[in-house]
């Protein structure tokens, strides 16, 4: 052999001992640095084995990462790295564990959280691999978020309400990446929100309620609004009542449904959808005033009518309230109409949500049972109520003051 042959050829790679005894072979690579690869699991579909290179700068440490690879695998907590993104994660999370199924998350419920990852959560986290995300990026994630996280051009942070259900949508994701072995531990675990505040309201007083009926008296929505102002419907529930659920016998009406106009995911234009109560206690049993009654059948001898008048052309959609063509309410129609009320009553306009506000919080100041009127709302949480209308008013707080002249002999 020559001597231009003997630089040409290659030294020979060293191979060392079996690592453990266990057949796994480390061998010296052509820079200097030692291998050995390890079959970590076989592919679902395949059936291939996946295999993973560990490398060292010595033998003696790549058979500690052996050694701890190992360990990893005989007690489960290795994990497979991938260049999943939490952004593709969590998407994939809400379409196959959050589909909208009954008892379990409501259609609209669903669009919301869809709507919440992919203008809020993803923009700013979506790009980072699932198994890369900190503890760290997701507390400034949610801190950015409550100073100045609005996306309609206003300034200030989201609600606490909204940031606690971002936290739900990204603390489920990684629950569950846990539990499938994406992620050795969930950063999510140590993320501090601040505490639910609910938005202070305002409410109508007894002579304003007055003023209000009295404006609408008659007005062909009477009936529906003095059902609102009576037992404090949420807006989709009152004005999706059918019309089997009411019962003048009894003097009941049933809660079974609501109706909301709402985008779905995957459509370009929104909708009525019908949909569950929102929680189990909102599937409720309402008792009725006599008054209140005789206002609903007196709107459903009218309903007859204008079905006669229509003929073909009315379109009856089995509700208790209806337009006089037998079609739904649209919500923001009852948003319009009780806006011309408050004008014609000539007092403050609030929203048609705090009619609702007005029942629960003259109703408590007035000493009912907070058990009573969180029945009647629909709470899930008698400390729901409380929490969020039982504030009460000066006049209240006169009474509850008053009354320690009745209780106490020397401050008579």
């Amino acid at each position: 052999m020559t001597e231009e042959t003997a630089k040409k050829k290659k030294p020979k790679k060293k191979v060392g001992k079996r690592a453990n005894n266990e057949g796994t072979r480390i061998s010296e690579r052509a820079d200097g640095r030692w291998e050995t690869k390890v079959t970590t699991g076989y592919h679902p579909l395949t059936g291939k084995p996946k295999r993973k290179s560990l490398y060292g700068k010595s033998q003696s440490e790549v058979e500690e990462k052996l050694v701890e690879l190992k360990y990893k695998l005989r007690t489960g907590q290795y994990i497979e790295p991938e260049k999943e993104t939490f952004g593709d994660w969590l998407l994939q999370w809400l379409y196959v564990y959050k589909k909208p199924m009954p008892n379990k998350i409501r259609i609209e419920t669903y669009s919301d959280y869809v709507d919440l990852a992919k203008k809020h959560i993803i923009p700013l986290l979506g790009h980072h691999l699932l198994t890369k995300v900190q503890s760290i990026t997701l507390q400034e994630f949610f801190n950015y978020k409550a100073e100045s996280g609005r996306l309609d051009g206003k300034e200030g942070g989201l609600s606490t309400r909204r940031l606690h259900m971002m936290y739900q949508l990204i603390n489920g994701a990684l629950i569950k990446a846990k539990k499938l072995r994406k992620i050795p531990s969930n950063p999510a675990e140590d993320v501090e929100l601040p505490s639910i505040v609910y938005k202070e309201f305002d409410t109508y007083s007894p002579e304003e309620v007055d003023c209000y009926l009295a404006a609408l008296k008659e007005d062909r929505l009477y009936a529906v609004f003095l059902l609102e102002l009576t037992t404090g419907l949420r807006k989709g529930e009152l004005l999706g009542i059918p019309d089997h659920c009411f019962d003048p016998n009894k003097g009941e009406v049933y809660i079974i449904q609501t109706i909301k106009r709402k985008k779905l995911e995957g459509e370009e234009k929104s909708k009525i959808i019908f949909s569950q109560p929102k929680s189990k206690k909102s599937k409720r049993v309402i008792p009725l005033l006599p008054k209140v009654i005789k206002e609903i059948k007196r709107f459903q001898s009218l309903k007859r009518q204008e079905k006669i008048l229509l003929g073909p052309d009315y379109i009856d959609s089995g509700l208790l309230f209806t337009t006089a063509y037998g079609t739904p309410i649209e919500p923001r129609n009852l948003n319009r109409k009780h806006a011309a009320i408050t004008k014609t009553a000539g007092i403050k306009l609030l929203r048609v949500h705090d009619l609702r506000h007005t029942v629960a919080t003259l109703l408590l100041d007035d000493g009912e049972n907070p058990v009573n009127v969180s029945d009647l709302l629909g709470h899930a949480k008698t400390s729901t109520t409380l929490d969020i209308y039982g504030h009460s008013t000066p006049e209240g707080k006169i009474r509850a003051v008053s009354r320690f002249s009745n209780l106490i002999k020397a401050i008579k």
